[in-house]
């Protein structure tokens, strides 16, 4: 809830910082820039350790280090850092303290290779593509370019403990591109020949939708491996709804655990954990995704249904472990939002990315933000306003300023106000963080080219600060 943002001018708590912590210590001890760690592992797991439970490509924590022979390895990450593996297994630190062991392993195999130390932000480039620890350069550079997209956009991420981490845009004029997003494929990478059948398929019937259990990049990878045994035709990635094709539609990719299903269907992979659908299935997901469904079935005559368009929980049967069905499969799970996700398959023009063809100019933008909140238990109104400045890149806004809680006795310093947000036709959405707290906001691309947010409620927090009114309102410009 917005309310919470400024709580604190009436009664402050202290956020929580392990994981930012964590980061600081790791970028220091093995002089890994801070960004790109926190970039790589919000890439990979959204700073999530998952109890030490395995992704579906052996990954494990928020650095997803890998619980087999392949890089990057668990145990040797473990060891460089001279971390047990049960450590790096169950603590969210020792996971990135490990994963930055990593890095910088591959950092000096980077200057040995080349006759230079790693330094530039551009040269750590290679570095991160070797850590995805990917045998095709297509899937190696693909997940660095991941990593650099999220460095070059920022974000404020909230986890579960309340701790908010952030990382502010880094302008990256060398990479000569924007951030991804796209209603069809992106890439094309093939899947290994042994992950699927090759075929010259007239009759698609159906579409199912999977979520990856792991990451975009490691789900990619896996699919490349020819022991994976299993294959999609397309991957969806999180963070922007980028798509990667693996299969051909005419071959049968090998995804449903029922090979009736198999024959007649294209399968699409969505990154993430049916655990955590809020951390994972975003609105440019849905977008993108609709919008290559809705394309596979008016190039195959699929009617746009739920008897068509269905969840690998829904495939027929289940034959054994690996088999289809509810009882083998819960994918996408019960947090996979199937009304407005058919909502943007059958509606007209719905389904394009949110992070392209918006209403968003490129460029940089200032203005000015004013904020009023009433707490009920103190009988104060408290105003605090500043000025805002920032820019948009590929349907991003970024804006950040400070303001001064006018008539809080603990108003000693100016706090800073942060807001990004990703904007889709009209509207913009996103986080905004103050004084360590952070919410949703929700605003309008006007036609004049300004981007404005107003936002007036209450809730009751309790404590000693009883119903919080508040009232906030920003407009940016070019």
């Amino acid at each position: 809830m917005l309310t919470l943002l400024f709580a604190a001018a009436c009664s402050p708590v202290e956020a929580p910082t392990a994981v930012n912590d964590a980061l600081d210590e790791a970028s220091a001890e093995y002089d890994v820039p801070r960004d790109l760690l926190a970039a790589t592992a919000w890439s990979l797991s959204r700073f999530d350790q998952r109890d030490g439970a395995l992704s579906t490509e052996n990954g494990i924590g928020a650095m997803d280090l890998r619980d087999d022979a392949r890089f990057p390895s668990l145990s040797e990450g473990a060891r460089l850092a001279e971390l047990g593996e049960g450590a790096v297994t169950d603590d969210v630190r020792s996971n990135l303290l490990a994963g930055a062991a990593l890095l910088r392993q591959r950092a000096d195999f980077e200057a040995d290779r080349t006759g230079e130390e790693v330094d530039d932000i551009e040269e750590w480039y290679p570095v991160v593509a070797a850590f995805s620890g990917a045998d095709d350069p297509l899937v190696a550079y693909g997940f660095a370019d991941q990593v650099f997209d999220v460095m070059q956009a920022g974000f404020v991420y909230t986890l579960d403990s309340g701790e908010v981490v952030e990382l502010i845009p880094e302008p990256m004029l060398w990479r000569h591109q924007d951030i991804r997003g796209s209603g069809l494929a992106n890439k094309w990478v093939p899947a290994s020949s042994s992950n699927y059948t090759d075929d010259n398929r007239s009759s698609i019937t159906q579409v199912v939708i999977h979520t990856t259990q792991g990451s975009y990049s490691g789900s990619v990878s896996w699919f490349q491996n020819a022991s994976a045994a299993v294959s999609a035709h397309y991957v969806v990635r999180s963070s922007d709804g980028e798509i990667t094709q693996m299969v051909q539609e005419e071959d049968i990719a090998w995804h449903a655990g029922d090979w009736t299903t198999n024959q007649n269907s294209i399968g699409i992979e969505h990154e993430g954990y049916i655990e955590d659908p809020g951390k994972w299935y975003t609105d440019a997901m849905y977008r993108s995704s609709a919008a290559l469904v809705r394309d596979i079935c008016d190039r195959n005559g699929i009617p746009k249904d739920r008897s068509h368009v269905i969840g690998h929980n829904e495939v027929p049967g289940c034959k054994g472990g690996s088999g289809g069905g509810s009882g083998c499969h819960t994918d996408p799970g019960s947090g996979w939002d199937w009304n407005y996700f058919m909502s943007l398959v059958t509606g007209s023009g719905a389904g394009s990315s949110s992070l392209g063809g918006t209403g968003l100019a490129d460029g940089s933008y200032a203005g000015h933000f004013t904020a009023t909140v009433n707490a009920s238990s103190y009988g104060v109104t408290d105003t605090c306003e500043g000025d805002l400045s920032g820019a948009a890149a590929g349907g991003q806004l970024y804006l950040s300023g400070t303001c001064r809680l006018k008539n809080h006795p603990d108003a000693s310093g100016d706090m800073k106000v942060t807001w990004t947000g990703a904007a889709n036709g009209d509207t913009i959405s996103g986080q905004i963080l103050a004084d360590g707290r952070s919410a949703n906001w929700d605003g309008t691309l006007n036609k004049d080219g300004t981007v404005s947010t107003h936002t007036v409620g209450s809730s009751d927090v309790g404590g000693d600060v009883g119903v919080l009114g508040y009232d906030v309102s920003w407009s940016v410009s070019q």
